[in-house]
């Protein structure tokens, strides 16, 4: 069980802690790690110990070296900043001196008032939190904050797929990909729009779970994993959660674990640092700690949708215990079944579904997704059967068959978008997509590339004419939104592989992967001019249209939006020239700051890193100096 899960970490697998995180952590913490690395710390209660920093989707954890207990640092809920120092720390060696990469973690911690008040010199943030770099010390480096793929509810062809959904929840343990109110689902239902939770009026007030400074916690924490708090008991995903309109932190939706003093006026946020010194200059964990921070954000954003949380949560009375054999299972399953040549597109958009929301659930299955290159080449020669046309030339005049195999695209797409989030850690999904670049840039020139759908057909009857016009009419608005989705969802994925180039030019990762080689080759394709356009559109759109407040996943594929653009901006000549030249009265009256800030609102974790994100888009459309390469 264990080696697929552990086969994806970074650098070196230390076979003793990884056994040792086994025993003592539970079995969905232990799936959810993403990294360790050896380190020297100092905090508050650690000065210049020698221990592992163990980095999980929710928590920073400490262990000794060798390891005897595990306790948590830091929650990612509490985390104000994550900074690279640029200084020479006198207590170690002139040559690690030289070799040390000093990460500096600031976080918040929960205190009483008169405790604060005694506490001299003592910065106090409230949130959201701005974090100003201190005087003495240089920040060396940082990077743009991940977002969280967007996820939508599963979509299903038509009643036939809809049984064949039936029958396989009955042969498999796992499936819950089709819930019953799916039932009256079909490719040309009409979707109805969320209505936003209503803002908490409480003050932004975050507790950790115990309802102490998080920075001073005892070194003779129980090894094993507390239950029933909020930050340990089960992954992400497999709980139910109630959100906070107003601030970062998701919970557990039973009210009495929450902290006593989540509502005690005398609690006040006091500033608390964790340093890291990682004697390595080619260790990542400075990049995994940045990405699984912002991820934390993003899904700490998606929680406040609650068709987000709904589609998380298990169903009522089918909550099982968590076992990574069945999971491994499962995949193999799921795989096995994919890989049928008789399959039909019903059954193969059926299978994805599973595939997709019991990924969603299990980041193990992730983990198994990258292991083996055979699933993602399928699903990227499945999508080139469709995209941009279809190779059924039977397609051409059928518009309803049409709309079929874009919901099926849709639904890859969106598979492969989950896939890639979280997954920076594996080393497999380098080899993978370093294996065979022609398949990932294939998939590139698939995104950038608006689908065909078929034109009207020539009808010469009248009343075959009246009739026909409606039809036509209801296909051609049903293709639209269907192009207007596939491009949204296009979007995301083209992020998160931007990301993958990204990583690399920062040293995450592989050097075979560089974002301005990505730019090069995404300029020289035709389809990239459309695609951006399309972008700019679509911004002014959601700027300008009405002053109602995004949705969760609104706000996320607004990030996605602006990364693209500023990427497009730094690393493409062309692109740049074409954005400023194009769209310079766009970005005049319609994309501007203070339409974005009316349009997001302040309880969204994602809020003031989309604020930023934008400021350095207004200021590369602004500029007029050559682009770096």
């Amino acid at each position: 069980m264990a080696s697929p899960a552990r086969s994806g970490f970074p650098a070196h697998t230390n076979s003793r802690l990884d056994a040792f995180l086994r025993r003592q952590l539970q079995p969905e913490v232990y799936d959810a790690i993403r990294a360790y690395e050896p380190c020297i710390v100092v905090s508050d209660s650690e000065k210049h110990t020698f221990k592992y920093v163990v980095l999980s989707d929710r928590l920073i954890y400490l262990t000794e070296n060798p390891p005897k207990s595990i306790r948590r640092a830091v929650a990612l809920r509490d985390v104000v900043a994550i900074d690279l120092i640029d200084d020479y720390p006198q207590f170690l060696s002139p040559p690690e001196r030289e070799t040390n990469q000093h990460i500096r973690i600031i976080h918040s911690s929960n205190v009483l008032k008169k405790e604060c008040e005694k506490s001299k010199g003592v910065k106090k943030f409230p949130f959201p939190f701005h974090h100003a770099t201190s005087d003495n010390k240089k920040v060396k480096e940082e990077i743009n904050p991940s977002v969280f793929w967007r996820g939508k509810e599963p979509r299903n062809l038509n009643e036939s797929s809809l049984r064949y959904c039936h029958e396989r929840s009955t042969r498999s343990k796992d499936s819950t990909f089709c819930p019953s109110d799916h039932k009256k689902l079909s490719l040309h239902s009409q979707r109805a729009f969320r209505p936003l939770p209503t803002p908490s009026r409480r003050g932004c007030q975050s507790t950790s779970a115990t309802g102490k400074t998080v920075s001073v916690p005892s070194c003779t924490t129980n090894t094993k994993e507390p239950k029933g708090l909020p930050d340990h008991k089960g992954s992400l995903s497999e709980i139910s959660f109630k959100c906070n309109g107003n601030r970062n932190e998701f919970y557990l939706g039973n009210s009495s674990l929450a902290s006593p003093l989540q509502n005690n006026p005398n609690i006040e946020k006091k500033a608390s640092e964790l340093h890291l010194y990682i004697i390595s200059t080619t260790s990542s964990i400075f990049l995994h700690l940045k990405s699984s921070w912002n991820n934390y954000i993003i899904k700490a954003t998606l929680l406040q949708d609650p068709l987000y949380v709904s589609e998380l949560s298990p169903a009522v009375g089918s909550q099982k215990p968590y076992r990574s054999e069945e999971k491994i299972k499962h995949f193999s399953q799921l795989k096995s079944e994919l890989f049928l040549k008789e399959n039909t597109l019903r059954k193969i958009l059926c299978l994805i579904t599973e595939l997709k929301v019991a990924a969603q659930k299990n980041f193990i299955l992730k983990r198994l997704f990258w292991k083996t290159s055979d699933l993602f080449y399928f699903l990227v020669n499945k999508l080139h059967e469709y995209l941009p046309e279809s190779r059924d030339k039977s397609t051409l005049q059928n518009k309803s068959q049409r709309a079929d195999e874009l919901v099926a695209c849709i639904e890859i797409i969106q598979t492969l978008g989950l896939m890639f989030r979280e997954t920076e850690t594996e080393a497999s999904r380098l080899n993978t997509l370093a294996a065979k670049k022609g398949t990932l840039f294939n998939l590139l020139v698939i995104l950038i590339s608006e689908p065909q759908i078929p034109k009207s057909c020539p009808v010469f009857d009248i009343q075959l004419v009246a009739d026909s016009t409606l039809v036509e009419m209801s296909f051609d608005a049903e293709l639209q939104k269907l192009i207007v989705e596939y491009t949204d969802t296009a979007t995301a994925l083209l992020y998160e592989i931007l990301l993958v180039f990204q990583q690399g030019n920062l040293g995450l990762g592989s050097t075979k992967f560089a974002i301005s080689w990505m730019m090069s080759f995404l300029q020289s394709r035709t389809p990239i001019i459309t695609f951006v356009a399309t972008i700019v559109k679509q911004v002014v759109k959601g700027l300008s249209a009405s002053l109602q407040l995004l949705r969760p996943s609104q706000a996320v594929l607004l990030y996605q939006q602006f990364y693209i653009l500023k990427s497009c901006l730094q690393h493409s000549k062309t692109l740049a020239e074409c954005i400023r030249n194009d769209y310079t009265e766009e970005f005049r009256y319609f994309i501007h700051i203070p339409a974005l800030e009316k349009r997001l609102p302040l309880w969204y974790p994602l809020t003031q890193p989309t604020i930023q994100l934008f400021h350095e888009v207004l200021k590369l459309v602004e500029q007029k100096q050559c682009v770096k390469y």
